[in-house]
């Protein structure tokens, strides 16, 4: 992949993940489907998608193992089920990172040839590639918790 484009895309989110995250926490604390992220503090909110575009580089770099994105995102998953938040809301929330990002890269007219709108779309498939990892791991986490609480009630 050409690393100047996605060094660009990178840039862009980086210098701009505090814009991007409160107009994704707009959206996630304005829809019915994640609702319950209501019940934590604007601020908690805030840090926890900041969080996830800021590390955006890291996660995509060729250098982070497979593994490190499972345990962050499992652990995730625990948390969000001991906060009472949801499954699906958790999900949700996940899907719309991903749209968020992909919406600003198109309003800002990342690309400007059509190579470069191939090097976009092929990290694009990148950026899906980690949420769908993401999400599959934040959901074992938030499963085996859950698995562990029903045996303790019993």
């Amino acid at each position: 992949m050409g690393d100047m484009i996605y060094q660009k895309l990178v840039d862009l989110i980086q210098d701009n993940a505090d814009q991007l995250t409160k107009r994704l926490m707009r959206d996630i604390l304005g829809r019915e489907e994640t609702k319950s992220y209501k019940t934590l503090p604007e601020k908690e909110v805030y840090w926890r998608v900041f969080d996830v575009y800021s590390r955006l580089d890291s996660w995509l770099s060729k250098d982070k193992e497979k593994g490190e994105i499972k345990l962050h995102y499992t652990e995730l998953g625990k948390k969000r089920f001991h906060e009472n938040i949801p499954l699906s809301d958790l999900v949700m929330t996940l899907l719309l990172i991903k749209r968020h990002l992909w919406i600003y890269v198109m309003e800002n007219q990342f690309y400007d040839s059509s190579f470069e709108l191939s090097r976009a779309l092929e990290l694009n498939n990148k950026v899906v590639l980690f949420f769908d990892r993401a999400i599959y791991f934040a959901v074992m986490g938030y499963e085996d918790e859950m698995r562990k609480s029903l045996n303790k009630a019993v």
